[in-house]
């Protein structure tokens, strides 16, 4: 059972109203420089001893810029919704998101669409609002052929051994013949969720 997060938020001063404006504008910003190539502004979102933990990422949120900027493929992201749990100089954010990916599976062009919940460390420091942590918990996602008439072929005795939150990356990302965490949280993997939610909430009250 958390403490703050995913707790209804009750009426709040203005200060803390103002902060969380902050915090939202922020972890939004940092996801457009991703899909914008905007590789420098979205490293300076990250505090230096940040850390990143993500399907195919483990490392400092800066490195994770450079990561992303040596990626062959756009995976632009839809946000739907965000919400953020403020203690003190610290904050949790929740951030409903689709990450849609184009990449080519038997020569044909392919759509790899994941919803995830992405979750936010974020910390003011200096007066400023930086991201400290940054994880992910997978609920679902597809591949789709972009043209209905290509034809694709997918072994289901291969794609069924992976996770079911996030076969579809799994997959496609090992094909392309890169490293995944297949033991991350996911809703097809409860224990691993909560344990998340627990470890960020001790973090939000500390």
């Amino acid at each position: 059972m958390t403490k703050i997060i995913l707790k209804r938020p009750l009426l709040e001063s203005e200060k803390a109203v103002l902060e969380k404006t902050a915090i939202k504008e922020l972890v939004e910003f940092e996801r457009f420089c991703r899909d914008n190539a905007l590789w420098d502004e979205m490293a300076r979102c990250y505090a230096v001893d940040s850390h990143v933990n993500i399907s195919w990422y483990q490392g400092t949120g800066r490195g994770f810029a450079e990561a992303s900027s040596k990626m062959k493929n756009y995976a632009p992201h839809k946000i739907h919704n965000t919400q953020t749990w403020l203690n003190g100089n610290k904050a949790v954010t929740i951030m409903m998101a689709t990450i849609q990916m184009r990449m080519e599976l038997d020569g044909n062009p392919v759509e790899i669409s994941s919803d995830t919940k992405l979750i936010f460390r974020t910390q003011k420091i200096n007066d400023q609002w930086y991201i400290v942590g940054f994880e992910s918990i997978y609920e679902k996602d597809s591949i789709t052929p972009v043209f209905p008439n290509n034809n694709i072929h997918i072994p289901t005795d291969e794609i069924s051994k992976y996770r079911q939150s996030y076969a579809s990356i799994i997959y496609m990302t090992k094909r392309n013949g890169m490293t995944v965490n297949e033991n991350l949280p996911g809703i097809n993997r409860p224990d691993l969720v909560e344990k998340l939610y627990t470890e960020v909430d001790e973090w939000l009250c500390e």
